[in-house]
Order: structure tokens, then sequence, then C-alpha cells
């Protein structure tokens, strides 16, 4: 039947075809019942049957006039949603339906608007990972590249070979790393919430990742000074581990030999405050609201290793799980980075 609809011709000469023998199958019936009632009630005058006969005559037209608009309406409606199928066929993933809280295809409607919008958000999605890794790609793969046909053409000492190699095991990490935060950041900006949520104990979250940080910190003899008090709440625990070792590890990047971060967690009112303190370079003025974007990168750190999508990750996971992440610093003096969230 979605065939004859499809084609608004053949669609016009099947309405009027199921109107015809609508009518016409009615009009029988109103014959037999005149029939009958003749058979049973010969004392009854001939008024008698042509007024029935023209009662049920009318029925017939109005009911065949009924089932024809009835199904007017259904067609014109299955129709609404063959369109939008054929163009999100044709790669329009913009289509929407428009309803009404009365229509019968309200929940069809619904559902193929909810489709619609997830197809965008996964087209958005790929476009942005294909364009943002083909960008940040060059430098590693370059690189890679380069000390690869160095190794090739031979005549280098095992030292030299030896450096090559790491340079080229580093890129390679670093490539994997660069694909791992764009792809999870092109996920999260399609999100409108995070995911499943479950009890959580933050102090020993945020504990757990700094254990795991422990070989980091501990190589660069910094001291953590922790200040967790107890704070259950519930959230999406996998992304927001994301945001404690970023953090802890961005202060652990800049933060010098023998440097010192604090590292607190309290209740203010109906939300969790987190801070990381570091001893570090800080951030000079005017940067602090650039941080956040993403690629930036501070002038003042360009040789250090990073790919500047850590701060908005951190800022788009703490944006859906309803709370906000900010920065307060001084060039030379270090930097402060708060987090706060609702239990």
């Amino acid at each position: 039947m979605i065939d004859f609809f499809i084609n608004k011709k053949t669609s016009k000469l099947l309405l009027v075809g199921i109107a015809v023998l609508t009518f016409l199958a009615l009009l029988g019936l109103a014959a037999l019942a005149v029939a009958i009632i003749n058979v049973l009630a010969n004392k009854l005058q001939f008024e008698v049957y042509t007024i029935t006969f023209l009662a049920l005559l009318g029925f017939s037209v109005v009911l065949s006039i009924t089932v024809t608009v009835a199904f007017y309406i259904v067609a014109k409606k299955a129709q609404r949603l063959i369109d939008g199928l054929s163009r999100v066929s044709a790669g329009d993933y913009s289509a929407e339906i428009t309803y009404g809280r009365g229509d019968i295809f309200s929940k069809v409607y619904k559902n193929f608007n909810m489709m619609t919008a997830e197809l965008r958000s996964v087209k958005t999605l790929r476009d942005d990972f294909v364009h943002n890794f083909s960008h940040e790609i060059k430098t590693p793969l370059f690189s890679i590249q380069g000390f690869a046909n160095l190794l090739l053409e031979g005549g280098l000492t095992r030292e030299e070979e030896h450096k090559f190699l790491t340079i080229i095991s580093e890129e390679a990490g670093r490539l994997g790393s660069l694909a791992d935060s764009i792809l999870l950041l092109s996920k999260l900006e399609n999100q409108q919430l995070l995911g499943e949520r479950a009890p959580l104990k933050l102090n020993s979250e945020i504990t757990d990742c700094i254990i795991m940080l422990e070989r980091e910190w501990d190589a660069k003899h910094i001291e953590i000074n922790t200040d967790l008090a107890p704070v259950n709440m519930e959230g999406d625990g996998a992304m927001l581990r994301q945001v404690w070792i970023n953090l802890l590890s961005n202060a652990i990047k800049f933060t010098p030999d023998g440097g010192k971060i604090d590292v607190s967690l309290k209740k203010e009112g109906g939300n969790a405050v987190i801070k990381f303190k570091d001893s570090g370079c800080g951030i000079a003025p005017g940067e602090t609201a650039k941080i956040f974007e993403k690629y930036y990168r501070s002038p003042s750190v360009k040789n250090t290793e990073g790919n500047g999508l850590g701060l908005a990750i951190c800022k788009r996971i703490c944006t859906l799980a309803g709370g906000s992440i900010e920065v307060r610093s001084e060039e030379g003096r270090g930097s402060e980075f708060i987090v706060t969230l609702p239990i």
C-alpha cells in the first residue's frame, strides 16, 4: 500500500476506487435490507419501504464519504512520513515533521524526529572528527615519516638509530592520544547529557587518580597535599575521572621539580567544590579566558607536550554534569582550577 502513496496520481485513483466500492457495497446492503423488510412485513405500505430505502441510501452515502475522508487523511499523513524518509535517504538529516497534540501519527512523527536528530549528531561527530584529526595528524605523521626515512637510508650509529626509533615511538603514542582526545571531545560536543549516573564516593575517586599518576609526580619529587572531605554524589564516574586525570596531569606537567600541588574537596551548599592548585609557571593575563578553547596552547608553553584538548574536554564534561570549571592564576605563581558539581 505504501507504494501507492509514493505516486500521487495512483493515490488519487485508489481513493476514488475505495469511495465507489464502499458506496456500492453499502447500497447493496440497503437493497438487501429493504427486501428482507418487504418479506417480513408484507402488510406495510409501499411508502414505508421507500422511506427505509432512502434512509439506508443516505446512510450509505454518509458512511462512504466518512470512509473516503478518513482514508484521505491517513494517506496524506503517511505521505508526509514517506517524504521525510525520502529526504533522509538522500542524505538530508535536517528533515523534521511537525505535528499537533491530537495527531494520530504523533508517536510515529516523534520517533522520526528523534531518529533524524540522532543522525545529525552522528554526522556532526563524524565530520568534526575527520576535520580535526586530519588537521592535527600532520605534524606527528611528518615526524614519523622523516625519521623512518633516515633509518631506511642507513649509515647511522646505534645511538642515532635508538634516538630516532624513540622519537618515532613517542610520536606514534602522541598520535594515538590525539585520536582518542579528538574522538572523545567530538562525542561530548554532540551529547546533551552524560552517560549512566551511579553513586560515587568523590573523595575516593580523586584519591585513586592521584595514586594512578604517582609515577609522574614522584619522578619530579612533587609534594601532593590533599584535603578531601567525604562527599557522595551521583554521576558518570568514568567521564568525571577524565576531568581529575586531566587537571592532575596538567598540574604535574607545569609544576617544576620539587614543587607542590594542593588538592581539596568540600561541600558548599548543594555542590561539591574540587580545587587543584599547583606551584607552576601560572598563566599570563588575558589567556585564562582562552585556555578552555579547543587546540589553544599558551605561547609560553609551546615546547610542552600536549594537544590543547584536555581543558576543553574538562569544560564540556563539567557542563554536561550541570557544573562548571574556572581558573585563577597569576603568572609565575601557579594556577588553581576550581570544579563545581551539583551533588
